[in-house]
């Protein structure tokens, strides 16, 4: 009887000859059998890769026998795909090609040296070969791009990978130029992407047939959207061949140049004529000859375009998508972006909105003006998005065109009305806000505030149940209504009487603002609130703690994002309430944590709802519910802060001098010590919201916190019925210390903002307020035990949204660093 081969487990190495053998017999055709099944190449292309058929790296342990197996099955696989190759069958041959693929990334080290000249040459062959299916051309584009790839990871092969990609680049343009099939396109695509990135010497020689043969694709009418986008990728890393600064500025001279001369067909009768020559003058450098645009002299246009509104508008998105990606794209040498030009271009389409112009009028027809509004919004995100790459791409270094971004972003708030571009350009205050930090919060936190308060309407959520009219009665007052030119006398006093001032041309919106329009607007508050809440001001920083309440409320009440209460929503996914319920509790806690010279107003509702989020909620909102309780954990118990150290007590009591030396070194006892002072309006808010103690718990609350040898220095010669208050003339001197301790902030902050300190606000204290018996007459500073108790830490809340949407190559260069690679030799 004849026995059996046993083996440890499915890891043990001498399985793999007999599994390649098997998966060579049964889904490899050879010269004679037919292909029968297309689908079962996943299955072989899946097996090699779980277990790794070919990879011929036996341990020691292996015996030499098994050794020879293993090396034999794998040579007749290789001779199987050979022949497939070279086979006459379309079929066959495209099986043969795309398993070669498969191959030259799953073999040993030591085969692949050995075999990728053959193996390229084989493939090449199929790209010259007039014959050719299309097809298989296309197999031979992608096996060609992963056999380049990994030839680039061994040091010891740079000149023959080189001379190999510059073997390529011809036949495959001859290809773009003669074939029309987008398939071919994009392999071609996607395989001078792998040379530019990975030999980008070999464009040397044709770097302008490159560039124009895919120029012509980007101005060629028969060329779909989709392919557009790869085109514009490609084109934007085609300067990285060259890898000089002056390739990268030429390039995009020629792409805005472009950009402005079909914009200058598309806005006919749109705008004043001058405009046009202007944005391309602005383009010429001083004492310098314009280059020619991209696509020509007349930059790509024809005849048969001329009329076409939505081929020109695609096309314009395209060399837009090619300018974002050369400014968030990665380049050896240092590059001059032209910030002027491109912010002029922005300008110069966002400006138009469809109306025409009074002295324009006789000269466009109805027709045409629809064309002409019908492509517009497409025409403006694509704006948006070379905008907020254009921001992305400099940070920091914007500050010199700060004002005409932020009247830029102004302006478009108030006419912007489609969802999608208001989701857009939220994003992009949100990476102005991070750009720019402080300087740039204070200039648009009143746009953030007005058009958030209007998109977070609680009366409604698209596709969800609307909220409880419990719930709205809560916000009525928080969010602004559109303007109309005839407002109603208010009855209603505080919080809504203060609304009508906020009232400032916010775009009409629908009566159920999107969910996804909702999310851009509350991470644009939680951002604010990270960045600017310190400096909050009356006019904004409590009507967002108040709408930020009221949204997290309202979209958690009732309908915590668990699965199993989906099946009311048929039309909506569970992704949708998940992720609008984790925006606003993010949102919420930013507005309880982030700093503010005033105690959380909402601290307490806000502790409920995590705590009730904690227990109901699904995984992934529960989980936030966790670690927002875990951060407010430090605003309820501030035990960083120290109790030898309060900011207060050297000024109750003049013989506590070692207390005053401990308030220099701590900037958080600075910020509070401007609490306690006679007349400051943040004394009149903390002192609102607090119960005054007596003597006796003061004096209870010192013995009990203080260190025993403070408490008996404290009452020799003090006493707690004679604390003298800080007069008004003190107060000057307290502001002056909190201007020091902004001169850190490196954009110049006017008083106006920062609020100032009127007569009003230094008079006694509040009417209705009554000061405890045993303080001095006219005293109006009351103690408390919160001040020793809990003081307001502020902390930063990341946003998790940055979700940086911006398109990238299809390949990028940390894919094929040598570094990385086990392969690499020496």
């Amino acid at each position: 009887m004849a026995s059996f081969d046993r083996f440890e487990d499915m890891c043990d190495l001498r399985l793999k000859p007999k599994i390649l053998r098997n998966l060579l017999s049964e889904y490899v055709p050879n010269e004679k059998q037919p292909l029968t099944n297309f689908l079962s190449l996943s299955k072989v292309v899946s097996n090699i890769a779980t277990h790794k058929l070919l990879s011929e790296s036996p341990l020691a342990s292996v015996d030499q026998k098994h050794q020879a197996l293993s090396k034999s099955a794998v040579d007749d696989w290789v001779d199987r795909l050979l022949a497939l190759v070279s086979s006459d069958m379309p079929d066959k041959c495209w099986v043969g090609i795309c398993l070669m693929g498969v191959t030259c990334q799953e073999c040993s080290s030591e085969r692949f040296i050995s075999s990728y000249s053959v193996w390229f040459n084989s493939l090449l062959s199929h790209l010259k070969n007039p014959a050719s299916s299309r097809i298989v051309r296309v197999a031979s584009c992608t096996s060609i791009s992963d056999l380049l790839t990994r030839l680039s990871r061994f040091s010891n092969t740079k000149k023959d990978a080189a001379s190999h990609a510059a073997k390529v680049i011809l036949p495959i343009i001859k290809l773009l130029e003669e074939d029309s099939s987008e398939a071919l396109w994009e392999g071609i695509v996607h395989l001078l992407s792998t040379i530019v990135i990975l030999f980008p010497a070999s464009f040397l020689s044709n770097y302008d047939k490159v560039e124009d043969a895919i120029a012509s694709k980007i101005f060629s009418a028969k060329t779909s959207s989709n392919m557009l986008k790869k085109f514009a990728h490609f084109l934007a890393l085609l300067p990285k061949a060259k890898g000089t600064e002056g390739s990268w500025s030429l390039m995009m001279q020629k792409l805005l140049i472009s950009i402005n001369v079909h914009l200058n067909n598309f806005f006919q009768g749109l705008e004043e004529e001058t405009k046009g020559t202007k944005a391309i003058q602005r383009l010429t450098p001083p004492g310098k000859d314009s280059p020619l645009p991209l696509g020509g002299q007349n930059g790509g246009l024809d005849d048969a375009a001329w009329n076409s509104e939505q081929l020109i508008v695609s096309r314009v998105s395209a060399l837009m998508l090619s300018s974002s990606t050369m400014l968030t794209s990665l380049y050896k040498s240092k590059i001059d972006i032209p910030v002027g030009s491109l912010l002029s271009l922005v300008e110069r389409v966002l400006a138009v909105n469809g109306s025409l112009p009074r002295a324009m009028s006789p000269f466009m027809t109805g027709i045409q003006q629809e064309l002409v509004c019908a492509e517009l919004p497409t025409l403006h995100s694509s704006a948006l998005e070379l905008l907020r790459a254009t921001i992305k791409s400099i940070r920091s270094q914007l500050l010199p065109y700060a004002a005409s971004v932020v009247r830029l972003v102004s302006n478009y708030f108030r006419k912007c009305s489609l969802p999608e571009l208001r989701i857009k350009l939220y994003s992009i205050t949100t990476t102005l806000l991070k750009s720019m930090g402080i300087g740039m919060a204070m200039q648009l936190a009143q746009d953030v505030v007005t058009n958030a308060s209007a998109d977070l309407d609680p009366r409604s959520v698209e596709g969800f149940d609307a909220v409880s009219s419990k719930n709205m009665s809560l916000t009525n007052g928080a969010v602004p209504q559109a303007c109309s030119k005839k407002r109603k006398h208010s009855t209603n006093s505080g919080v809504e009487a203060d609304n009508s001032a906020f009232e400032v041309r916010v775009p009409h919106n629908h009566s159920s603002s999107p969910i996804t329009l909702k999310i851009a607007s509350l991470e644009a508050l939680e951002t604010l609130l990270t960045i600017g809440g310190a400096f909050g001001s009356d006019s904004w920083r409590e009507r967002v703690d108040n709408l930020l309440m009221t949204t997290a409320t309202n979209a958690c009440e009732g309908r915590w994002a668990n699965s199993e209460t989906y099946h009311f929503f048929p039309n909506k996914s569970t992704t949708d309430l998940v992720e609008f319920q984790l925006a606003a509790l993010r949102a919420f806690l930013a507005s309880l944590v982030s700093p503010s010279r005033v105690r959380p107003a909402f601290l307490a509702e806000g502790l409920e709802l995590f705590r009730t989020g904690k227990l109901q909620a699904g995984m992934k909102v529960a989980g936030f519910c966790a670690q927002a309780l875990m951060s407010l954990e430090v605003v309820i118990h501030p035990r960083a802060l120290p109790l030898d150290g309060l900011p207060s007590l050297s000024n109750w009591f003049p013989g506590s001098n070692s207390l005053a030396s401990q308030q220099h070194n701590n900037p958080n006892l600075n910020n509070l010590n401007g609490i306690a002072h006679d007349g400051d309006d943040l004394c009149n808010r903390w002192l609102a919201k607090a119960d005054v103690p007596s003597n006796n718990a003061i004096q209870k609350t010192l013995e009990t916190t203080l260190p025993s040898q403070e408490t008996k220095r404290l009452k020799l010669g003090n006493d707690l019925t004679t604390v003298a208050s800080l007069s008004v003339e003190d107060h000057t001197d307290m502001v002056a210390s909190e201007n020091v301790q902004q001169g850190d902030v490196p954009v110049k902050v006017s008083e106006e903002s920062l609020g100032q300190v009127s007569d009003k606000d230094a008079m006694a204290p509040q009417d209705g307020y009554q000061v405890v018996s045993g303080t001095q007459k006219g005293e109006d500073i009351a103690v408390t035990d919160d001040l020793m108790e809990e003081a307001p830490i502020g902390k930063k809340i990341e946003s998790l949204s940055e979700s940086d949407d911006d398109s990238i190559p299809s390949i990028k260069e940390t894919d094929f660093d040598p570094s990385s690679d086990s392969d690499i030799e020496s």
